[in-house]
């Protein structure tokens, strides 16, 4: 039996339902949207009062500091702006892949993970190359066999949307850099389920929204990236991207020497102070003390959903598997069972043609017995 591993009323709706879905939106820091709205209505009641221009220039500085500990990185390798795919977009246009050179991903990835380097490439003419798999998974090798000397990017998701694959980011370093080519990674499914060290994998850039494993808001995202990338032009640029924010002069632009010039412009502050409290409650948890329980967690419910005749879709191999787990029931509809599980108050996400549980730090081994027991239920009708 695996108990919870939050304080319940850190997480109050995990009190009232089997809440399986991290993977869609986790449920969020408690204290965290508190921040969030005592900041805004602070904002609301006594405007510049309550944040003046100082406040302004430090209010990022709680989510760069959380991050880079995230991330084993330092703050100054850290950007922060609205969400994962305006980093993104600001990094793909920073690099532009020229015609020639090839970006490398996997068609697991989700749409935003790479739809900005596909618009960076369409104007470059740099080619894109994708790595085809089968039933939803695809083969570290297959990725590999992609990567030469043409390649300039290789862009992954840490941990795939839909099957929860887990790619070993220190070996796509090593292939990447051994051909010259950058690793980008979309950590928006891995960060805060699973340890990230930027350091001892080498990865050249990691970006994450903070509304899913994070347990933070919408409207924040948090980029690291490596001290040889933090002399490039952002893609995106704004007031916020001069080294003094509040010089205002239009006719000069000099960026901050460190991952700061990504930070671009004004953006809903508010959510900075609850990501950077969500995460701060996560690192005194531990990462490895998390996926550890998740682990527990979803290798309970993959078992149990073996025993009811699922057809598990995530990785065979445990060292390619994360908390995410997809599963579906030969011949049974699994938008009818989704809906089933809902009426009984477990919470899962219909995804393609399979059910998608995340399971997270607010969950236990009584969430687990009530999805089993709501699938059972409704196969026999």
């Amino acid at each position: 039996m695996t108990s919870r591993l939050a304080s319940p009323e850190i997480y109050p709706p995990a009190q009232r339902m089997a809440y399986l879905d991290a993977a869609s939106v986790g449920l969020m820091h408690a204290g965290a949207a508190r921040s969030i709205n005592a900041w805004q209505e602070a904002l609301a009641q006594e405007g510049t009062i309550a944040f003046d221009e100082e406040a302004e220039v430090r209010i990022l500085d709680g989510l760069s500091s959380a991050a880079a500990k995230l991330f084993n990185a330092g703050p100054a390798d850290i950007a922060i702006a609205s969400g994962e795919t305006p980093l993104m977009a600001s990094l793909a246009w920073a690099v532009s892949p020229p015609a020639g050179s090839c970006i490398v991903t996997s068609e697991a990835a989700h749409p935003s993970t790479i739809y900005p380097w596909m618009r960076v490439a369409e104007a470059t003419k740099a080619e894109l190359r994708w790595a085809r798999g089968e039933d939803h998974y695809v083969a570290p090798e297959t990725i590999e066999a992609l990567i030469d000397e043409r390649s300039a990017v290789v862009c992954l998701s840490h941990v795939e949307y839909g099957t929860g694959q887990l790619h070993d980011l220190a070996r796509f370093a090593e292939r990447a850099h051994a051909h010259g080519a950058l690793l980008v990674v979309d950590a928006t499914q891995s960060a805060g389920q699973v340890p990230i060290d930027v350091e001892a994998t080498g990865v050249d850039a990691v970006v994450s929204s903070t509304y899913k494993w994070l347990c933070g808001p919408f409207g924040a995202g948090v980029m690291y990236l490596a001290p040889h990338l933090q002399e490039t032009s952002p893609g995106i640029v704004g007031w916020r991207s001069h080294e003094d924010m509040w010089d205002f002069q239009a006719d000069r632009l000099v960026y901050p020497r460190s991952a700061k010039r990504f930070e671009y412009g004004t953006m809903a502050y508010g959510t900075a102070l609850g990501a950077a409290e969500a995460i701060d409650y996560l690192l005194d948890l531990g990462i490895e003390a998390i996926a550890s329980h998740n682990r527990a967690i979803a290798e309970e419910l993959r078992l149990g959903l073996m025993d009811l005749g699922a057809d598990i879709l995530s990785p065979r191999n445990p060292l390619e598997r994360s908390a995410i787990l997809a599963a579906r029931f030969p011949g049974r509809d699994s938008r009818a069972l989704t809906a089933a599980l809902e009426a009984q108050g477990v919470v899962a996400s219909l995804r393609r043609d399979f059910i998608r549980f995340a399971p997270h730090l607010y969950n236990d081994s009584e969430d687990v017995e009530k999805a089993l027991s709501a699938i059972r239920t409704a196969l026999v009708r």
